[in-house]
């Protein structure tokens, strides 16, 4: 009975040493001396209750490894705060921390030592031998807890902290790794593999190997998404920003007679390069704009808030809009490390006169679509594009547009929608949904636009921006429609 009492007293430890290692890692909901009476108790009935197992079977791990990991972590759900999940993860840390070290260095220090110091003689179970490797958990136990308690509970309350206390998605693998060690027990007692037999070192130090870079694997994924989130965050956050940048209430200018104007963007990733906009130079001039930035996602953004800004900011009553755009260029090259650059076009429309002043640097062609007509492409030369080259000359042009009249001007995201057999979208499908909806408002064509580009994509990801506004010119007050 005395053996069943110090081998039961040697695996208890194990777990005592997991609750010290949950109590300095997680935060204490009641005071210290109800935390020291509930964990006395589970003591005493866990200690208990590996007795009355090992009594039965001194080789049967099921309470050993099993029981009493179960009650260390019903414990840290009842004395400590946070998340369900974190109490849980802590707890069950602390118990694969314990078997691993247990086994890798206990154990196996045991099975190499004692033979030599004379501590074991008919078998392992001996008395001197469980009073030796009783001593080496204690010792074990209390360095681990000191190195962990000095270095390693930042990193773990960091690494909580980094999913905000959910550490849900983690507990399959914490918890097959505990159970893991009752596994390995109950194989290696079945096929009689006892610490003196000569492959209970070389299989517990490889099994010890493994779950050490297990457990390493579990916190190195637990930071990947950890940081994934806060990627994916920082990301939602840029994609707000730039949503916000673009005219997104519509109407737009209800209290307007002489035009309808709508515009849509549809990044490729979370945040895009293309963008639009459109603004009232002065009480009788409307200007809106198209642009591509080259490249995806972050620093396309970027370089889209200055383009937009500067072109914005150019845009003045009574400006020519090649003036507008060598200006913009040359800002641009001077802020252009990166070596992107912008295709867009912008258009400035006279609401009194109709006539509509453009420019176009390396930008997709418009279609105009003349009152009760279709919708054509406008054939106009693009010139160079933005933040190519330093000192671009750019040309304006003009055309004008009666009452009734519509223009529709995109990105190449637009025409370049490729589907799952490669094929382009291209000109003669957009010409066509443009045409079959051309006597709908431009709130209403956009939409339907999309809705077709989308049933030929079907499946295939979106590999560009898709962006999109229509104009439509109604006139002045009292002009015939």
């Amino acid at each position: 009975m005395f053996t069943i009492a110090l081998w039961s007293f040697a695996v208890f430890l194990a777990s005592v040493f997991a609750a010290v290692l949950a109590g300095i890692t997680l935060a204490p909901k009641y005071g210290g001396a109800v935390r020291a009476l509930v964990w006395s108790g589970a003591a005493v009935l866990g200690y208990g209750m590996t007795i009355g197992s090992y009594s039965v079977n001194l080789y049967n791990d099921t309470v050993g490894i099993l029981g009493l990991s179960a009650m260390v972590c019903l414990v840290c759900q009842i004395l400590y705060k946070g998340a369900w999940s974190e109490k849980l993860a802590v707890a069950l840390m602390g118990c694969l921390i314990g078997n691993v070290s247990t086994f890798m260095l206990c154990g196996t220090t045991d099975t190499l030592l004692a033979p030599r110091l004379g501590l074991i003689r008919e078998g392992p179970y001996d008395t001197p031998n469980l009073l030796f490797f009783i001593g080496l958990k204690v010792v074990v136990y209390v360095l681990i807890a000191l190195v962990y308690g000095r270095f390693l509970r930042k990193y773990v309350h960091h690494t909580i902290e980094s999913v905000e206390g959910n550490m849900t998605l983690f507990l399959p693998a914490l918890g097959v790794s505990v159970a893991g060690f009752y596994v390995i027990n109950l194989f290696s007692n079945s096929n009689g593999i006892y610490p003196d037999h000569p492959w209970f070192f070389p299989l517990y130090l490889t099994v010890c190997v493994i779950f050490v870079v297990e457990f390493w694997m579990i916190f190195y994924s637990i930071d990947r998404s950890a940081a994934a989130a806060r990627n994916a965050a920082e990301l939602n956050v840029a994609t707000n920003i730039q949503q916000s940048m673009l005219p997104c209430i519509f109407p737009a200018f209800p209290e307007r007679e002489e035009f309808d104007i709508f515009a849509d963007m549809n990044p490729a990733r979370e945040v895009g390069g293309d963008f639009y906009d459109f603004f009232m130079v002065d009480e009788g001039h409307l200007a809106m704009v198209v642009a591509d930035v080259s490249g995806k996602g972050v620093p396309a953004a970027l370089f889209m808030v200055i383009g937009k800004t500067l072109i914005k900011d150019h845009t003045q009553p009574g400006r020519d809009l090649g003036t507008v755009f060598s200006e913009v260029n040359n800002l641009l090259c001077e802020a252009n490390s990166e070596g992107m650059f912008i295709t867009a076009f912008e258009g400035v429309l006279d609401l009194a006169s109709g006539e509509l002043n453009f420019v176009n640097a390396g930008h997709e062609l418009p279609f105009i679509c003349r009152n009760k007509g279709s919708f054509e492409p406008y054939k106009i030369r693009p010139g160079f594009v933005l933040a190519g080259m330093e000192d671009m000359r750019f040309q304006a042009g003009s055309l004008v547009l009666e009452p009734g009249d519509k223009l529709f001007q995109y990105t190449d995201g637009v025409t370049e929608a490729t589907n799952a057999k490669s094929e382009l979208y291209g000109m003669d499908r957009l010409k066509a949904v443009l045409d079959r909806n051309r006597t709908k408002t431009p709130a209403c064509i956009l939409p339907e636009v999309k809705r077709d580009i989308d049933m030929f994509v079907g499946s295939a990801p979106q590999f560009d921006d898709i962006t999109m506004i229509c104009l439509e010119y109604r006139g002045r007050k009292g002009s015939e429609v």
